[in-house]
């Protein structure tokens, strides 16, 4: 596999989560969820934003999920590291999971377990600098706030921050002057074990309904943000046409993004233009299989994690759109969350002879 996709390294610890995954995958249909990917990327020890794909056949060479690994390696131009894992069932066919993440930045080896009070020194450096140069290092312990700390690109930073024992999310986000990007995701553990994979769900061939999704995501971040001791926010429905609006265009672009180059600028951009006075965004976006793997995404990402659970925002807007239908698969819901403060007052229309 590894000569067919372009620089790219075979990597032990990807292959051991991929080797994870494919160990409780008991079902040939079951679902790789966002959760145990992350768990098995955590006993892994893997510090990568790796992606998993799978395929299901009589037992031949992957052929079609191999040329998608090299396609993906690409369209990105930079090293990858990849992996490959199967499971032969009684009847000979094979469950095939390949993994592969991106490399624009290199992280020096750090513990999976660390002792309860211990301090480590993270450092990073950049081999792509076109995706960014300012480096922002975002922690999430296992009670209480996430944590920002501004990084410099071969310089480390010295954490003391494990005074809790659990699991400490850990993400590398870069950014530019338009663009953010997760470089790297990872898990520490403090006086505890790495969960333990259990057989992942099969998949759903039901389609999810964006109304009854939106709904349940309103309530998620409620509970979320009632555990967090924070106040519930207020759904604010003036925004809600941009935000079901932008998940339609990131569904038929099949992009996942704040803002789709030819074809819309953003929520906060087009608000600009409809609304006056202007909000503060705090945005985040995901595409999945349901709401709940939707919410999932963003809860075990420590970035978006700390928008969900903005102190200063008093309102949101939750939008939701499927994907084109796709013969034989079920679409994916994609989803925008904008949380909003208003520090001069809530956004009013402009009207047209205002304009």
């Amino acid at each position: 596999m590894v000569p067919r996709v372009p620089q790219a390294t075979w990597d032990r610890g990807l292959s051991q989560a991929t080797s994870a995954l494919a160990a409780v995958s008991i079902d040939p249909g079951a679902r790789l969820t966002p959760r145990a990917t992350a768990d098995a990327l955590g006993a892994a020890g893997y510090p990568g934003n790796a992606r998993f794909v799978r395929d299901y056949n009589g037992g031949a060479w992957p052929e079609d999920l191999i040329a998608a690994l090299a396609s993906a390696a690409a369209s990105q131009g930079q090293p990858v590291d990849v992996a490959l894992a199967r499971r032969i069932f009684g009847d000979g066919t094979t469950l095939w999971i390949a993994a592969i993440a991106e490399r624009p930045v290199t992280l020096d080896p750090l513990p999976r377990d660390i002792p309860l009070d211990d301090v480590i020194s993270v450092r990073v450096d950049l081999t792509d600098t076109a995706i960014g140069e300012e480096l922002q290092l975002f922690v999430a312990p296992p009670d209480g706030a996430v944590q920002a700390h501004p990084l410099t690109d071969g310089v480390g930073l010295w954490l003391d921050t494990f005074h809790i024992p659990g699991e400490y999310r850990m993400e590398v986000v870069t950014s530019g002057e338009t663009t953010a990007q997760v470089v790297l995701l990872w898990s520490n553990f403090v006086e505890q074990e790495p969960a333990r994979l259990s057989s992942l769900p099969r998949a759903s061939t039901e389609v999810p309904d964006p109304a009854a999704a939106a709904l349940h995501l309103y309530d998620a971040l409620d509970q979320l943000r009632a555990n967090a001791g924070l106040p519930r926010l207020t759904r604010f429905s003036t925004f809600e046409p941009l935000t079901r609006a932008h998940a339609r265009r990131m569904a038929s672009a099949n992009v996942v993004a704040h803002v789709i180059d030819g074809v819309t600028p953003g929520v906060a951009a087009l608000a600009r233009r409809e609304f006056h006075p202007k909000a503060m965004h705090r945005e985040d976006v995901a595409a999945a299989a349901n709401w709940q793997e939707a919410m999932d995404l963003l809860t075990l990402s420590p970035g978006h994690l700390q928008n969900l659970l903005c102190t200063t925002c008093t309102h949101v807007s939750i939008g939701t759109s499927l994907e084109p239908y796709v013969l034989g698969e079920v679409p994916r819901l994609f989803t925008v969350w904008e949380l909003l403060e208003f520090p001069n007052g809530e956004p009013k229309t402009i009207e047209r002879f205002d304009r």
